[in-house]
C-alpha cells in the first residue's frame, strides 16, 4: 500500500465510462506549484513534497518522485526522457528517465529553488534560487558552476533558441546571459516579477501589479498587458501563445506579439500556482491539488473538472466517509488501475510493493510484510515514515482505533 492515500478515487472514472482523456489528473495531497510537459509527458510538483510524472493521454501516473523535504517548486522534462525537480528545501534532483532514486543533485541553494531550464543541447541544466544565484549543472560530468545573477529572488528564468539565459528578479532587473552565465544586458523592470516563460523571440513576464508584459531579450519593452487588479503568479508561452493565472485563480490565455485576449477561463481551483502549454492544450496547476486540461482554440475544458468521483462507492459507513480522503491516488477496482498510488483491488492477501505494473520503491520491494486489516490498521496507527520506510507516502496517522477499523471494514468489501 505504498503512495499518497488522499482525497479522490481515481479508478472510479473508468467503472463510470469515462475516458482517460476526459480526466484531469489528480494524485497530489496539496497544491501543485510547478508543471512542465513533453509530449504526452506532464511532471508535476507539489507542496506534499512529491513529484508525479503523468502519461497525459492515459491520466495515469508513471513515477512518483520523493526527495525533497518541503514543497517541489520547479520541475523540467530533459530531451533525454531524463527529469529534473527543484524544492523549497534548495536542493536539484535529476532524474534517469526510469527509477525513484536521483541520479545526480546540485548544490543546495541558500533559499527554494524558483525556476529550472534546460538548455537546447540538453545537455546543461539551470536552476535559480531565491537566492539570487543561477545554479549551472553540466549533466554529463555533474560540473557546477554558480553565479550571483540578482541582489535578491530570483522569479523567472528562460533559455532562448540560441543559448542565451534570461532572468528577472525581485530586485525589479532583468538579464540577459551568454550560455556560460556571462552578463550581456541588463535592463530595469517597472514593477516586482513573478514569473518568466520564452515566447519565441520575445519574454513574457508576469507581474505582481497585475500585468503581462513582453520584452526583447535585451530589455525593451514590448506590448503589454494589464489583465487584473490581483497580482500575477504563473506564464507559460510557445511561439504563437501565452497564458498567465492570476492568484485569485483566473487564467487568460493570449495571442502573441500583440497580447490579445483569446480566452479568459475560470477553473475553479483556487489559485492557480503553475501553467505548462503542451500542443493545443493547457495545464493548469491549482490550491485543489489537481491539473487541469483545456483547450487553447476554445478555451473549453478537455476534463471533467476532477478526478473520477469517490461517491460511486459510498456506502454510507464511516468507512466510505475515510475513504474520500484516500480515493485521490487510489482506484478500488481492477479496471481502475494504478494511478499516483497502486491500485486497491484485492489488498487484502498481497505482499507489499508486489503489484505489477506499480513503479515500489526499491525499500517497499524488499520489505516482508502481507496487506491484512490488521496491517493496513497498523499502518495507520503509526504512520508511513515509521511502518513503512522508504515509501513515498506522505506522512499520515489515523489516531482513532474505531477510525481504523471502519478503513479496513470498507476495504473488506470493496476491494474483493
Amino acid at each position: 500500500m505504498a503512495g499518497r492515500l488522499f482525497p479522490l478515487a481515481a479508478g472510479a472514472a473508468l467503472a463510470l465510462g469515462l475516458s482517460a482523456e476526459a480526466q484531469d489528473l489528480g494524485g497530489h495531497g496539496g497544491p501543485v506549484g510547478a508543471l512542465a510537459a513533453a509530449g504526452a509527458l506532464v511532471l508535476s510538483g507539489s507542496f506534499d513534497t512529491r513529484a508525479i510524472l503523468w502519461d497525459a493521454p492515459e491520466a495515469t501516473a508513471r513515477r512518483v518522485l520523493r526527495f525533497h523535504d518541503g514543497a517541489v517548486t520547479a520541475t523540467a522534462i530533459l530531451p533525454d526522457g531524463a527529469l529534473a525537480t527543484g524544492g523549497q528545501d534548495g536542493r536539484v534532483a535529476i532524474w534517469a528517465a526510469t527509477g525513484t532514486e536521483p541520479r545526480l543533485t546540485g548544490t543546495p541553494h541558500r533559499a527554494p529553488v524558483g525556476a529550472l531550464a534546460v538548455t537546447p543541447d540538453g545537455g546543461t541544466l539551470l536552476a535559480a534560487g531565491w537566492d539570487g544565484q543561477v545554479q549551472r549543472i553540466e549533466l554529463a560530468t555533474g560540473a557546477i558552476t554558480l553565479d550571483p545573477a540578482h541582489r535578491d529572488r530570483i522569479a523567472g528564468l528562460g533559455v532562448l533558441a540560441d543559448g542565451r539565459i534570461v532572468t528577472v528578479g525581485s530586485d525589479l532587473r532583468l538579464t540577459l546571459r551568454a550560455p556560460d552565465l556571462t552578463l550581456l544586458a541588463a535592463a530595469d523592470l517597472p514593477d516586482l516579477p513573478n514569473g518568466l516563460a520564452i515566447a519565441g523571440e520575445a519574454v513574457a513576464v508576469v507581474f505582481a501589479d497585475g500585468a503581462l508584459r513582453s520584452f526583447t531579450p535585451e530589455g525593451a519593452l514590448r506590448p503589454e498587458r494589464f489583465l487584473t487588479d490581483r497580482p500575477l503568479v504563473a506564464v507559460a508561452a510557445s511561439a504563437d501563445t501565452v497564458a498567465a493565472a492570476a492568484v485569485d485563480g483566473t487564467v487568460w490565455v493570449l495571442d502573441l506579439p500583440d497580447l490579445g485576449v483569446r480566452h479568459r477561463i475560470e477553473p475553479g481551483q483556487g489559485p492557480v500556482w503553475a501553467l505548462a502549454l503542451s500542443g493545443e492544450t493547457l495545464l493548469t496547476g491549482g490550491a485543489d491539488g489537481m491539473i487541469r486540461r483545456w483547450s487553447l482554440a476554445s478555451g473549453a475544458p478537455l476534463g471533467t473538472g476532477a478526478a473520477a468521483p469517490a461517491e460511486q462507492f459510498d456506502d454510507g459507513s464511516r468507512g466510505a466517509e475515510i475513504w474520500r480522503a484516500c480515493a485521490v491516488c487510489h482506484s478500488l477496482t481492477p479496471e481502475g488501475g494504478n494511478r499516483a498510488g497502486p491500485s486497491l483491488h484485492g489488498i487484502f492477501g498481497r505482499r507489499i510493493a508486489s503489484l505489477p505494473g506499480y513503479d515500489f520503491s526499491p525499500a517497499l520491494r524488499a520489505m516482508h510484510l502481507t496487506w491484512t486489516p490488521e496491517t493496513v490498521a497498523a499502518l495507520f496507527e503509526r504512520g508511513p515514515e515509521s511502518y513503512t520506510p522508504g515509501s513515498r507516502m506522505p506522512e499520515q496517522r489515523l489516531s482513532d482505533p474505531e477510525d481504523r477499523r471502519a478503513l479496513t471494514d470498507f476495504l473488506a468489501r470493496m476491494t474483493r
